[in-house]
């Protein structure tokens, strides 16, 4: 996982990243509310940059995240959805693959604040139907999932706890980190990340296996009979992996299916088993009724 040089404009931005990341999470600790300040000093520097390095982009997007979140329950969809909208908007510059890889904070939001919430369905649906397009998109958009691959490590812990400053305070072991940031994927997958560094391709794969498993959990709780479900969730399979081409991602899927506890058990109500592969082409095969769903 750990290969290829660190994009440069990152690097030479590590300094500054690292020391706002301090002040703001010290500030944050402290009872601050008002971070304008590191707003309008990141919005210039995104704007000067063409191609923005994905760890400017998350500071960036986590200010205005913690600055516009509603307490109101009934709107808990609408932030993630702006947020996704930023995301896109900060990336549009960059390649394919890190425009996925940014989406990270969207999945973890998305997973996080809205799940379990039946009057928030229909709502969450949309969303990740527009997340699984814009990923589909990018897929077929020339990707190259190598092309973006220098270590996040050094400054992934630091930006993780940035965005859940809200839920784990200043202070959390880097595992657990990761297994907050990215509650889908499973224990082996986090702790590879953790153990042997990642680049930006790899969090592409991520990012896309765990849109690729809420879209098949949102399947669940329509209220339709088994027969049609497993054909619902067999069509909905079938179309995504088709549209990812990411080696990352389905290594990432197999290697999750291996291990003796899915991530989503929580949601899970049979495991399910997925043929691989028939002429050239992906095909999903669904044996058995596999998710609670989210509802």
């Amino acid at each position: 996982m750990n290969q290829h040089s660190p994009n440069s404009n990152s690097s030479s931005l590590q300094p500054l990243l690292k020391e706002s990341t301090h002040r703001f999470l010290t500030e944050h600790q402290n009872g601050a509310t008002d971070f304008s300040n590191f707003t309008s000093i990141f919005s210039r520097l995104l704007h000067s940059l063409p191609d923005p390095p994905l760890e400017i982009v998350w500071f960036y997007s986590a200010l205005n995240f913690h600055s516009t979140k509603s307490t109101d329950t009934s709107r808990q969809v609408l932030p993630v959805k702006d947020l996704f909208q930023l995301l896109v908007s900060c990336s549009s510059s960059c390649n394919a693959v890190k425009k996925i890889a940014i989406l990270a904070p969207v999945i973890h939001e998305l997973f996080s604040e809205v799940s379990g919430k039946k009057d928030l369905r229909e709502e969450t649906e949309s969303l990740i139907e527009g997340i699984i397009c814009y990923v589909s998109i990018n897929h077929a958009n020339n990707f190259d999932e190598h092309e973006e691959s220098g270590d996040l490590v050094s400054c992934y812990r630091e930006l993780v706890r940035v965005w859940m400053v809200d839920k784990i305070g200043g202070d959390c072991k880097f595992g657990e980190d990761v297994r907050l940031f990215c509650p889908v994927v499973s224990d082996g997958v986090r702790e590879g990340m953790v153990s042997e560094g990642f680049g930006v391709g790899y969090l592409a794969g991520v990012v896309t296996c765990e849109a690729f498993l809420l879209r098949l959990c949102l399947k669940f709780g329509c209220g339709v009979s088994r027969v049609e479900l497993e054909k619902e969730l067999l069509d909905c399979a079938v179309q995504m992996i088709s549209a990812f081409r990411s080696y990352y991602f389905v290594d990432i899927l197999l290697r999750m299916l291996l291990e003796p506890v899915l991530p989503v058990n929580a949601i899970l109500v049979s495991v399910f088993t997925l043929a691989v592969v028939k002429h050239g082409h992906a095909v999903f095969t669904i044996f058995s009724c596999p998710m609670f769903g989210l509802w």
